[in-house]
């Protein structure tokens, strides 16, 4: 994640609004997983805390308006994080080639994986471990493994996807995509998103029929993903990298261009989009409490609505900042600075505080707002002073 949070640009052409997207999309992140203790939906189950229980604390105070934010936004911006996440990668490789580049994503990707593993995800997971009624002290209970990599998921794939185009380049020794892929994919915006939309929705499908929209990879205590988007995912990393290859300002993504004016187009076909993905989903009538395969008739309409919802509002979101934030402001550029802090460190912030306010009666929307607002300020403030540490801000 560290590579499309640093505050020096990576190449000359690095646009502000990408900065501003990707920092918009950790705010995103925040809100998500401040919310996903009210849906009236939410499951918590005690024998397994950390794998079944669709997050880590359930509030009886629920809301049925959390009900569909949490799938509209897992649908597209992780995808476009990963894109993003890509966008630096192999301008970074030509850079400081293959050794040091592994170095650097070694220090940035997988130190902060290790100390998220063994020193932030057990605080995070505490409360919803004391959830369960045990009543062991923290040291027994960091003892038993029974946590989860949750949140940092993202930093371990990411790593495993920058190994892949590490090797790629190795072998390579050039700028294959260059080479082999027609530039005009790339500075035409209707051609990337269909080319985007049918290679993710090849590799999507597949993995979809067989594990369905709700499996996650879990190898003991690390979290690989969500199974059906592991290829998904990585076909948007590749995506970033192979714009990024072309540099931003030969690409769609230069700053004011055509595709940045017609931000409204993409945004509005986004949200008619939204409404067949939830039309399907409502037909199918899913339920997140059984067994997905084999799976129900409609399932291919629904994951082909996925995928378009996915494409269409990453290219929206990416028309918008492009259209509107291409001048640097101060608040902002301090977000952006700290944003990779802010996405380690929010996880034990949002949990205490939704444990915290478990017993009070007040409505589930007053308690997701406090608890957003708060872990926001608490991870913001967090990242600053760990920042201010000269060896950690070679980290974060």
């Amino acid at each position: 994640m560290r590579q499309f949070i640093d505050k020096k640009p990576a190449f000359s052409d690095r646009a502000c609004a990408i900065d501003y997207l990707r920092s918009f999309i950790t705010a995103q992140v925040l809100f998500l997983h401040s919310i996903l203790a009210y849906p009236t939906w939410g499951v918590f189950s005690p024998q397994n805390y950390s794998r079944d229980s669709t997050a880590p604390i359930i509030d009886p105070m629920k809301w049925k308006g959390f009900d569909l934010p949490p799938t509209l936004l897992n649908l597209y911006f992780m995808a476009l994080m990963f894109f993003i996440s890509g966008l630096f990668v192999w301008n970074s490789l030509k850079k400081k080639g293959v050794l040091f580049f592994l170095k650097d994503r070694f220090l940035r990707l997988g130190i902060p994986f290790v100390i998220s593993l063994l020193v932030i995800m057990p605080i995070a997971y505490y409360p919803s471990f004391l959830m369960t009624g045990k009543k062991e002290d923290f040291f027994s209970y960091w003892m038993s493994w029974s946590w989860n990599s949750g949140s940092a998921w993202f930093i371990s794939i990411l790593f495993v996807y920058n190994m892949i185009i590490a090797l790629i380049f190795m072998v390579l020794k050039s700028n294959v995509f260059k080479v082999q892929v027609p530039s005009f994919i790339f500075s035409k915006p209707s051609i990337f998103f269909l080319v985007l939309l049918v290679f993710s929705t090849i590799v999507f499908l597949p993995m979809f029929y067989l594990y369905g929209p709700f499996k996650w990879v879990q190898i003991g205590p690390v979290v690989i993903g969500q199974t059906c988007r592991i290829f998904h995912y990585f076909m948007y990393f590749l995506a970033g990298v192979m714009v990024g290859s072309f540099g931003l300002k030969n690409t769609f993504l230069v700053e004011q261009g055509s595709f940045s004016r017609a931000w409204l187009s993409w945004l509005i076909s986004g949200f008619f989009n939204a409404l067949l993905v939830l039309i399907f989903l409502s037909a199918m009538q899913i339920d997140f409490n059984q067994g997905w395969y084999p799976p129900k008739p409609g399932w291919l309409f629904v994951g082909i609505s996925m995928e378009a919802y996915c494409a269409i509002f990453s290219m929206a979101f990416l028309a918008f900042f492009l259209r509107f934030f291409h001048a640097r402001r101060g608040l902002i550029d301090n977000f952006c600075d700290n944003a990779y802090g802010i996405y380690l460190v929010h996880y034990p912030f949002i949990i205490w505080l939704q444990y915290a306010l478990v017993d009070f009666t007040f409505p589930a929307y007053l308690k997701a707002i406090a608890v957003f607002v708060l872990s926001v300020c608490f991870s913001w403030g967090t990242a600053i002073i760990l920042r201010s540490f000269p060896m950690v801000q070679k980290i974060i």
